[in-house]
């Protein structure tokens, strides 16, 4: 796993990684990708974690400018951020023809924000939404099967944080998690989908004030949804 300015939210990201960094590669259950993706460079762009984007996922990514000024890209984030904990992954069993990863992170520290977009194929938009909240539901206080022992107990997004989500997508849901045994790990994930696209979006704090994660996640959350349209 390659998280680089990440790296200080190691054990947070490890809950949405979970099995995808740690499993052999036949116990994977990440979307297969059906055809190539038609993708532009980043030379230009805002985006880091990746050397190409998908043309057709690129309106619906994040910016370091939909973010607070002292978020910048991350060259390096892990794409498997779908796992909640072991045999419990929001993408498994779905297809998807492309897929794009972004991160950010604060440059003194202590916060960060993943989103990763899907197109899917048949109904995997749909399914994938609904098994990231079966996820949630069954994975609370569950080890993440890292090595770890991490777990997190999930409990709903404050209402402040959800309402910036609005009516955003055909179908959402989203969970706040706090790491089992330290208050200092904690996350605000959200999944949508729209037609034939899902996204996840994960707002990771380290010995964050809630009030300041809250905040982030509420800016990252409007500006996915207003992207979603």
């Amino acid at each position: 796993m390659r998280l680089h300015r990440l790296r200080p939210l190691l054990l947070v990201l490890a809950v949405l990684a979970a099995a995808g960094a740690c499993r052999d590669d036949d116990q994977r259950t990440a979307p297969t990708t059906t055809a190539p993706a038609t993708s532009t460079t980043t030379t230009e762009a805002p985006w880091a974690t990746t050397t190409t984007v998908p043309e057709d996922l690129a309106p619906l990514l994040l910016t370091d400018g939909d973010l607070p000024d002292d978020f910048v890209a991350s060259d390096g984030v892990d794409d498997t951020i779908t796992s909640f904990c072991v045999g419990q992954d929001a993408a498994a069993g779905l297809r998807a023809s492309s897929r794009a990863v972004v991160g950010f992170a604060r440059e003194t520290g202590g916060a960060s924000v993943v989103q990763l977009a899907f197109r899917f194929d048949d109904d995997g938009a749909a399914r994938f939404v609904a098994q990231a909240e079966a996820a949630l539901e069954v994975c609370s206080g569950v080890p993440d099967g890292s090595g770890t022992g991490l777990a997190f107990e999930y409990e709903p997004l404050p209402e402040a944080v959800a309402a910036a989500l609005g009516d955003a997508g055909e179908a959402r849901t989203g969970a706040l998690g706090t790491s089992v045994g330290s208050e200092a790990f904690v996350v605000e994930v959200a999944v949508l989908h729209d037609g034939d696209v899902g996204v996840l979006v994960a707002v990771l704090g380290l010995e964050e004030p809630r009030p300041a994660l809250d905040e982030l996640a509420t800016t990252a959350f409007a500006a996915v949804a207003e992207r979603l349209g």
